[in-house]
Order: C-alpha cells, then structure tokens, then sequence
C-alpha cells in the first residue's frame, strides 16, 4: 500500500482547547464556526480532544492499514483503496455499529446523515470518522482540513501521498503596545 493523506498531532502542541471539534462539525454539517459551537452536543465530531491532568490530545483516525473498520463492514459501506485510502460510502451504511466496535483508537462514531427534517430530526446514523475534510476542502478551495485552520497552537499537520508535510499558517502576532512617552 502506498502512502495516502493523513494527519499527525503534535501532543506538546494542543491545549486542548477543543476549537479542532467545533470546526469538524461545522465543516461536516454546514454550519459557521459560531452555529456549530451553540449546537455541539448535537452533532458528532470525527476528532475528539482528550485530555488528562498529565496531557491533552487530538484523537483522529489513523487509516490505519489493513484497517479493522473495513474488514468487518458487512455491507461495504467502508472501503479500503488499494492506496490505502479509507473511504466511506453513506449511502451503504445499516449503522450496525461493527466498524465503531472494531476501531482500535476508538475514533469512529455514529452520526446524523442527510439533511434535517422539518422537526429538525435527522434522517438516519451513518458511521463516521476524520475523513480529511475532502469534500469541504474542495467546495471551499482549502488546501488544509478544518480542525488545522482552527488549531490556533498549530498541533496539527497534514502528510500528503509524496510524504511532504502540510502546516497551517499561524496568525501573527499582536505587535506588543509601544511604550508610551514620558
């Protein structure tokens, strides 16, 4: 299997500030920033922030190869690309929950799918799990997932198929308050 887009979490980095979960779920539900964070414990997001006394970390799946989650989907609905690549098919999910037992780092869960209906309920629960952003990054042109765009401590990179690595820019700087005349 070849080498295929995945994130790597710098632990020493993450403040477990938890602005990686709100932008997950705005990515994947349509939202801002600002709705996103109002309606959190209705939505499910693909990273999870775990923290301890001792640490904080961004938790994320791993693609890991030969993965678990797609050796147990009976329907297929998780797929792994000769690449290496997990791919997840909605529409074929039954929500049986075998890939979510299955997952040795505990990142996939079961999610809303479809558009709301007019009581604002959800469709059906369809697996999840961190899947790059891709369909947000191509509707809005971003090179970089949500989760890095929000991570303001830069915890997060992205390794690409030839094995660069991608950072998020970093916001600069507040100039520090000139000192004022005497």
């Amino acid at each position: 299997m070849g080498l295929h887009e995945h994130m790597i979490v710098s632990a020493d980095n993450c403040k477990g500030c938890r602005r990686c979960e709100v932008a997950c779920i705005a990515a994947h539900h349509g939202m801002t920033m600002k709705e996103a964070m109002k309606c959190r414990d209705q939505f499910v997001s693909r990273v999870q922030v775990i923290k301890s006394d001792d640490f904080k970390i961004t938790v994320r799946c791993h693609q890991c190869q030969n993965a678990p989650c797609c050796q147990v989907c009976p329907t297929g609905a998780l797929k792994q690309m000769e690449n290496g690549e997990i791919v997840m098919h909605n529409e074929l999910c039954v929500a049986c929950g075998m890939c979510v037992a299955s997952c040795p780092y505990g990142v996939m869960q079961m999610d809303g799918y479809g558009k709301p209906d007019v009581d604002g309920a959800v469709r059906r629960q369809v697996a999840v799990r961190c899947d790059m952003c891709k369909e947000w990054r191509a509707a809005n042109g971003k090179d970089i997932t949500a989760c890095m765009e929000a991570c303001m401590a830069g915890a997060l990179c992205m390794v690409r198929p030839d094995g660069s690595v991608v950072r998020a820019p970093q916001p600069a700087k507040p100039a520090k308050a000139a000192k004022a005349a005497e």
